[in-house]
């Protein structure tokens, strides 16, 4: 599409959730949308599976660099919504809220640490599913199987990566391994690289790693912003474990606190030059076959 004055260069609203919707991907193919920061639309034959959905306009507090594709409230059926954490880039409001509403079979898999806030938001216990670490879960034709993530809360002056259950909570933060379609997927959620990560992630075989990029320093957690792993770390993470197809995320939506998916494709290319990696175009269907 061409960029003119005024218009969205790029697939959205009514003709995006139409490709959306009429998109049905044979087995052992999935087709995806990246929607922004970690969010992703998935459909897996005539399943759609969301993840991470970012939708929330751009306000003070958290200033998108591009608007939301669609309007939360127009994505009707979905089936699962995957949150990774409370974090309001991964758990939005206006996305839960939104997606719940137009979808109504929908159902919400995340850390029993973030259903307090789901149900804060509406959503009944009925729809909601427990994302548990170490277990493996069937429904409805996809399997899941919940991983932690190293992620954490500001702790001044540098943030306090956690990778492990809290006594009361569980574990906070998660990545998800998803089997649908007759292809894994892993979405790592917000992380860094833990002790045993990859030992954890080999035997669970994922054919696409979707990987944050956006990296972490010391000057951006001193403004409270806490990081992941960079692009080197991404491509290092997706090819120790066996990644078919390794796609960077959560870049593209802070002004102060990008990813830069170049580096990525750059590091890739030369370290592992026969590792698969895809970058992502905004909104733009993209389809992996096995």
């Amino acid at each position: 599409m061409t960029k003119v004055e005024g218009q969205v260069p790029w697939k959205h609203g009514a003709a995006l959730l139409e490709e959306i919707a009429e998109t049905t991907p044979d087995t052992g193919s999935l087709a995806l949308w990246h929607i922004g920061q970690s969010g992703f639309v998935v459909k897996a034959g005539r399943s759609t599976l969301v993840f991470d959905p970012f939708l929330a306009p751009s306000s003070e507090r958290m200033r998108r660099t591009w608007e939301p594709p669609f309007a939360a409230g127009d994505l009707t059926g979905a089936d699962f919504v995957f949150c990774s954490h409370d974090h309001g880039d991964h758990l939005d409001p206006v996305a839960v809220q939104g997606i719940a509403a137009a979808s109504p079979r929908a159902r919400f898999i995340a850390p029993p640490a973030a259903h307090g806030r789901l149900a804060a938001l509406g959503i009944p216990p009925q729809r909601i599913i427990a994302a548990e670490v170490g277990e493996t879960r069937s429904y409805d034709g996809l399997t899941v199987h919940a991983v932690p993530a190293a992620h954490g809360d500001l702790r001044d002056p540098v943030a306090e990566y956690v990778w492990e259950a809290h006594p009361e909570r569980g574990f906070r933060f998660v990545g998800f391994l998803v089997e649908v379609n007759g292809v894994r997927l892993y979405h790592a959620g917000d992380t860094t690289i833990y002790p045993g990560m990859v030992d954890r992630l080999i035997p669970l075989r994922p054919d696409l790693a979707l990987i944050p990029i956006n990296g972490r320093d010391w000057f951006r957690e001193r403004q409270g912003i806490i990081g992941n792993t960079d692009a080197r770390e991404a491509a290092d993470l997706g090819h120790a474990i066996g990644a078919d197809v390794i796609v960077p995320m959560h870049y593209d939506m802070f002004a102060g606190n990008p990813g830069k998916p170049g580096w990525f494709a750059e590091y890739c290319a030369e370290t592992y030059p026969e590792q698969g990696f895809h970058v992502p175009a905004r909104c733009k269907r993209w389809r992996y076959t096995k």
